[in-house]
């Protein structure tokens, strides 16, 4: 076979090729190589790892779109296959450490404190929640703002113990 001078189209040395080959190449608009390792260099698509994580991320956004229900299928049947409830409890016992504790910051528990004032006023309430959470919000700052002993009046229970001897006192004529 006929060989001729050609430039690698990575790193540009010159190298002998086959006239065919090389023919073959330009017909179908692909570029010469010195060999397998320029080959392989020269077709990658260096992208950043930024870039391959966002088309990735498209794609996986495409595909649970038009196989959504097939992949969900898919893996409820490979959780029925291989769930064990043995190592999960093991798996749990060994994040609940890391639970407790996320569990005791003071962000989460103002948040878990807020979430459950709303669940309870819609469980407790249904329709009326929202008039519930106000009349809360509402009572707590005048509860707020009120000393002790203004609270005990409105409820009356100031000096409870010594009402209920003179009650007791009244009823039985006790002296």
């Amino acid at each position: 076979m006929a060989k001729a001078d050609y430039r690698c189209a990575y790193c540009e040395i010159i190298f002998a090729c086959e006239i065919g080959a090389a023919n073959r190449a330009e017909r179908r608009g692909m570029l010469l190589y010195c060999g397998r390792k320029c080959s392989g260099l020269g077709r990658r698509k260096w992208k950043s790892d930024e870039q391959k994580r966002a088309e990735k991320s498209a794609y996986d956004a495409r595909r649970r779109k038009v196989l959504g229900d097939q992949i969900r299928a898919q893996k409820r049947e490979h959780f029925k296959r291989t769930y064990d409830p043995v190592k999960a409890a093991i798996e749990r016992k060994k994040n609940m450490p890391r639970h407790v504790a996320y569990c005791r910051r003071p962000e989460y528990r103002q948040k878990k404190r807020a979430y459950d004032h709303i669940y309870c006023a819609k469980r407790n309430y249904g329709p009326f929640a929202e008039a519930a959470l106000t009349l809360s919000t509402l009572e707590d700052e005048i509860n707020a703002r009120a000393s002790h002993y203004q609270i005990d009046i409105a409820n009356d229970t100031l000096n409870k113990t010594q009402k209920r001897r003179r009650e007791y006192a009244s009823i039985y004529n006790v002296g």
